[in-house]
């Protein structure tokens, strides 16, 4: 079972649990899973073993107040109380944490276009070897080598919630609110941007597309994107002080108990930044559910693919348009084309924004569907959202 985050400073300093509040683009966001675990009713005695004593709790700043909390963690007794142990995740936490959306899936995509940028070689996790707070880093870094700019896009279909004004010291930041099919809420952070590369109309309130352009991250220092994802906790009362319903960083990879690139991890980890492929490799969390769209990753890119020769139709489908909702077919599902090639069992899709006002009137719906009449053979130009392939063009052989 996964534990509690203890780090123990490289430089023999005290131990740290969690890390202070910070605020992005106005915004406060969490990086204390001590706090959500008792907010969510984890006891932090209920794993402790018996020949083991609790750390004494610390004061945490949470943005309206101070409350002490007491930190997962122990330290055997007549052991060394200078370098505590954490303590097992309770069901709580890890439940959440596997399905913090409470049955939906966050269904992220990488957020930038191009296959060259790869995980950070200091922060590709959600903690890091440092000797400060900031070892909890709380979001994955992204970067490109050689050293270049690259553009962000975004990771899930949503509306801007924040974004900062002007560039700081190490640019500016983003931050789109999602909402999952039922209803439920979470967040995506976009760090170190150029504020001056992000398009002027993405306002306070627009909405947004899965993979739409959102700026270039900033040239200064190391160039890279940081990627936050964000879930809210429910309020809480803690010693008589209320806790109000705060948004905390998880980790979209799953892992939460080892560090970047740690030999710990036996391979259970993000995959080397010198792996030439590393999109294409599943990647597996040490113990929690993975919140991506789909894997390998490669296929949550937003790219523009092409079919890599010629092929038959073997089957066409379409889903006309409907004033009401037809049974057993969602609406979003509704007014579609879906076709079928030689021996590629998954179908690709003209969806329905890609449609005419009717579906008979699209002419990428009708070449398709005079070709697969014909037995004409078709080459496709298409992309990934999620694990759907959505056509955009298509060759016709004559």
């Amino acid at each position: 079972m996964a534990k509690y985050f203890v780090h123990l400073p490289p430089d023999g300093s005290p131990a740290l649990f969690w890390r202070p509040a910070v605020n992005f683009a106005g915004l406060t966001f969490h990086f204390n899973l001590n706090l959500l675990a008792r907010a969510i009713g984890d006891d932090p005695t209920a794993t402790l073993p018996a020949w083991a004593d609790l750390v004494p709790p610390q004061d945490y700043d949470f943005g309206e107040g101070i409350v002490k909390i007491q930190p997962f963690a122990y330290s055997p007794q007549g052991g060394n109380v200078h370098r505590p142990e954490g303590l097992p995740i309770g069901q709580n936490l890890n439940r959440f944490l596997n399905d913090p959306l409470l049955g939906d899936r966050l269904d992220l995509s990488l957020p930038f276009y191009d296959e060259e940028v790869k995980l950070g070689p200091a922060g590709g996790g959600f903690f890091r070897k440092e000797n400060d707070a900031t070892a909890f880093h709380g979001g994955t870094d992204f970067n490109k080598r050689p050293r270049a700019t690259f553009d962000v896009c975004a990771a899930a279909p949503g509306r801007i919630l924040a974004r900062d004004s002007e560039n700081g010291r190490h640019g500016g930041t983003l931050v789109l609110s999602h909402t999952s099919p039922s209803g439920k809420d979470y967040r995506t952070l976009y760090h170190h941007l150029d504020i001056t590369t992000v398009p002027r109309e993405l306002t306070i309130g627009v909405p947004v597309r899965r993979g739409q352009y959102l700026g270039q991250v900033i040239d200064v220092s190391i160039i890279h994107l940081h990627f936050g994802v964000a879930v809210q906790g429910p309020s809480t009362r803690i010693s008589g002080v209320v806790i109000p319903a705060l948004w905390y960083f998880i980790d979209p990879w799953g892992v939460y108990d080892y560090y970047e690139h740690d030999s710990r991890s036996h391979g259970s980890y993000l995959p080397p930044e010198n792996l030439p492929d590393i999109y294409r490799s599943r990647i597996v969390g040490a113990v929690h559910t993975i919140h991506w769209g789909s894997q390998p990753l490669y296929e949550t890119l937003p790219v523009v693919r092409q079919t890599e020769s010629y092929a038959q139709i073997e089957q066409i489908q379409f889903r006309g348009w409907s004033t009401e909702v037809k049974p057993g077919i969602p609406a979003s599902e509704q007014g579609q084309f879906f076709l079928w090639l030689k021996s590629d069992p998954d179908p690709f899709l003209v969806s329905a924004s890609q449609t005419e006002a009717r579906f008979s009137e699209s002419a990428l719906t009708s070449i398709l569907r005079e070709a697969f009449l014909h037995s004409k053979q078709v080459k496709l130009e298409y992309h990934y959202e999620g694990q759907v392939r959505h056509i955009r063009s298509a060759w016709v052989k004559a």
